[in-house]
């Protein structure tokens, strides 16, 4: 059974007050409480042995250290006053000599995060993730943090990865100078036709003008039956015109865009008097058009083209 060591860690503070040799002291038993190795000069010293000896062998030795930045510990550091001052030089060295910084944990016990005079952060550490221990923070939310830290045992972790997205490549024969088909809407003075909206019909007769829904107008696929309304142009040989309205059967064929491009199923009316129109012509339209949808397990809808 392996046998894993609990990890050590040195606490760097200064002596600002009896009260806050207390809370370090504090915070120490709770680490140790936790199967924390948590070494304390007010634990590990005696008189008459070399505070200085004891810094720099626990820093060296120590997975962490934990620095609890008050506003009178970055005075100190800064300064490069009693033992706090010391205690820095032996961390600048240790880092400079490539211990990992992830191994010096600020805790802020007063003042500010931000530079300034209330800050309680020492430079070397300015920019580091600090674990919050003021006054009014949850201590228990703090010290699962700073347990976590220490055990390696984050909150969160990342999900699993995924494979690599698919991505779509251009045809090879695509270009910018390509010539591309438009497609568009029929109109009367150009193709002797158009389509009429079957929405605009229905907004005009509610209660009787019925067309399918949205979704479904929308959703049509190759091979579906559609009815549409037609408006074909007849032109009389003295000249006269008239316009014709029809509604007629298109055969789904593909899709463009916002445009369905379908196949004419039925024979017009006025075949006799128009050319414009014819069984099997291409019918461009959009879901607004269509009035009805064939059942797609019904009964197939066929008429023979026009001679």
């Amino acid at each position: 059974m392996q046998v894993i060591s609990p990890p050590r860690v040195f606490v760097s503070y200064s002596w600002d007050s009896e009260e806050h040799k207390r809370w370090v002291l504090g915070l120490a038993k709770r680490l140790t409480h936790n199967g924390v190795n948590a070494r304390l000069d007010q634990w590990h010293i005696l008189p008459g042995q070399s505070l200085t000896q004891f810094m720099e062998t626990e820093v060296q030795a120590c997975e962490f250290v934990l620095i609890v930045c008050t506003r009178e510990y970055a005075r100190k550091a800064l300064a490069r006053a009693g033992g706090v001052g010391y205690e820095q030089q032996i961390i600048t060295g240790n880092i400079v000599a490539g211990k990992p910084r992830e191994q010096f944990i600020p805790i802020v016990r007063d003042g500010e995060f931000a530079p300034g005079p209330e800050c309680s952060i020492p430079g070397p550490f300015m920019g580091i993730y600090a674990i919050d221990m003021r006054e009014g923070v949850d201590a228990d939310t703090s010290a699962e943090t700073l347990l976590r830290a220490v055990f390696r045992e984050p909150a969160l972790r990342p999900p699993a990865m995924g494979p690599r997205p698919t991505f779509l490549s251009p045809p090879e024969d695509s270009s910018l100078e390509e010539d591309h088909e438009e497609v568009r809407l029929a109109v009367q003075d150009i193709d002797g036709w158009h389509l009429n909206s079957g929405v605009a019909s229905h907004h005009r007769w509610p209660e009787t003008f019925e067309i399918p829904d949205e979704k479904e107008r929308r959703g049509l696929v190759e091979g579906d039956v559609v009815k549409l309304q037609f408006e074909i142009q007849l032109t009389y040989g003295d000249g006269a015109r008239e316009t014709l309205g029809e509604r007629m059967w298109v055969i789904v064929r593909e899709r463009s865009g916002p445009y369905y491009i379908g196949e004419l199923n039925s024979a017009p009316a006025s075949s006799i008097e128009q050319k414009h129109l014819r069984t099997g012509d291409r019918v461009v339209f959009l879901p607004e058009h269509v009035i009805q949808i064939y059942s797609r397990g019904g009964e197939e809808v066929h008429v023979e083209p026009t001679p």
